[in-house]
Order: C-alpha cells, then structure tokens, then sequence
C-alpha cells in the first residue's frame, strides 16, 4: 500500500511551528560572528618584503600566449620555455605569479633538501612534492622572507593570524644557503 505523500504547506508550517516553539523554550540562536573571506589568490593576500613587489600577468588564454611567444620567438626558445613555466604557475598561483618570490623558492627546492624531507620514498615523487610546496605557498601557508629564507606563516584574517591583520611568520623551514646570501649582498 502506498503511502500518502505529505503537504508541502502543511509540513513547513509544523516545522516552524517546532522552530518557535524551540526558541521560547532555550532561548533565540546566539548571532553568529562574521568570518572574513579569505582571498582566492596569494595576490589578494598582499604578502610582505622584497620578494613580493614584481608581479606578472599573462594576458590571454594559456593557447594565445604560447601562440604570441612562439611566433615571435621559436617554440625552442628560452622566452618560450619561460613562458610554459609561468603559465603552469598560473594555474596554482592565479592571474598574478610573484616572480621575485617563485625564483627564489625555485632556488630553495634545487639548493637545500627540502624535496628530501618532503619526499622520503613514501610514493611521493619529488614533481608532487614540489608543487605541494608551491600549492602551500601559494595559499599563503609559506612565504620567502627578506632574507631569502623560507617560512611556514599564517595569513591575516585567518583564526591564527597576528592581531590588527598582520601576517605571523610562525618557523623558519629553509634558511638561505650562504652563498646565496653572500651574493645577494
């Protein structure tokens, strides 16, 4: 035997029926307190220091920027093979790729160990753990500071950010090798 489908009407009256009745028994929902919105993009989060003044943003589809730099270059060219770099850093970084900020973290990865400690042969090869640093990074979780070193950091308007919406630099995880710092001075 089939069972009688409910009234619409007659079920959202009972439910807010049960709501009020709720409220005067405990009492109305406290207000909740606004979160703020978390920018999308490492851009948006206007990262402090040196490494974060030189944005780029290629305009167009990834086809027709490849196009324009192949035509006026060479597919083989080293404007070309930059090019296919910046467009795989769009896709984590969003429009705008800090320049200064991936050079350097580039440098981090291909100087110090830290795809080692990352990848320590647990079916994680180094291509993944490399783009999970830039994937972090790009979120604002880490961020090259000053000196060139790395930092695990924690965004502003984020539960654990500094007061008055400053970015909290939490612990180093890569210092800047010495020759690199000698050579940057």
């Amino acid at each position: 035997m089939a069972r009688k489908q409910a009234d619409p009407t007659a079920r959202r009256a009972r439910e807010a029926a049960r709501r009020a009745a709720a409220a005067q028994r405990i009492g109305p929902r406290p207000p909740r307190t606004p979160r703020p919105r978390q920018p999308k993009f490492l851009f948006d989060l206007e990262p402090p220091g040196a490494f974060y003044t030189d944005w780029d943003s290629p305009v167009g589809t990834d086809t027709e920027v490849m196009t324009q730099v192949t035509d006026h270059f060479g597919a083989d060219s080293d404007e070309a093979t930059t090019m296919r770099f910046l467009l795989r850093f769009r896709e984590i970084y969003g429009p705008n790729i800090p320049l200064g900020a991936i050079g350097q973290l580039e440098l981090l990865l291909d100087e110090t160990d830290l795809l080692t400690q990352l990848s320590p042969g647990a079916g994680v090869t180094t291509d993944d753990a490399r783009d999970s640093v830039h994937s972090l990074h790009a979120q604002g979780m880490l961020l090259i500071a000053d000196d060139g070193s790395l930092w695990m950091t924690v965004p502003p308007g984020t539960p654990y950010s500094a007061p008055n919406g400053e970015w909290s630099f939490v612990e180093q995880k890569v210092q800047a090798p010495a020759e690199l710092i000698d050579t940057a001075n």
